[in-house]
């Protein structure tokens, strides 16, 4: 009898291991959410004003020039994690180049939003804001540099 209650003891731990392990795996993976910041139309006008402000500097198609910086590829690598305020603010701040600061805060969310598409981020359903506070709640996406077109 006793070599039999240790069996059953045996069989009832793998059986209760085997549930546990069960219910702590998901039933089915759930699809990763995809946070998008911008409108297509905000993106839009971000593109009219970088071809107008930022290309003579950036390049036509984002890629930096001279020691001007990529605004994609490696560009990704240093803002990914980051808060948008911080961009923002820098854009708001220190650009363009020979003008800084002369661009509104509209001009700038745009021009963020122009930033986050070229990068491969989504467009949504609401325009970019223009206040820290909301800013400061969103995230640049982390994307692999390599994975930029």
């Amino acid at each position: 009898m006793r070599g039999r209650g240790h069996a059953c003891r045996a069989g009832l731990g793998a059986g209760l291991l085997l549930a546990l392990v069960h219910v702590g795996a998901p039933a089915s993976a759930a699809p990763a959410r995809t946070v998008s910041y911008y409108t297509t139309e905000q993106a839009q006008r971000g593109e009219g004003a970088y071809q107008q402000f930022c290309a003579v500097c950036h390049g036509a198609s984002l890629a930096g020039a001279f020691d001007v910086p990529p605004l994609k590829g490696r560009f990704v690598t240093n803002w990914s994690g980051a808060t948008l305020d911080r961009l923002f603010d820098y854009i708001s701040r220190a650009m363009p180049l020979f003008s800084p600061g002369a661009l509104t805060p509209a001009q700038n969310a745009d021009l963020v939003a122009f930033i986050l598409r070229e990068n491969g981020v989504p467009a949504g359903k609401v325009d970019l804001p223009t206040t820290d506070a909301a800013l400061k709640t969103m995230m640049f996406p982390v994307i692999s540099a390599d994975r930029v077109k």
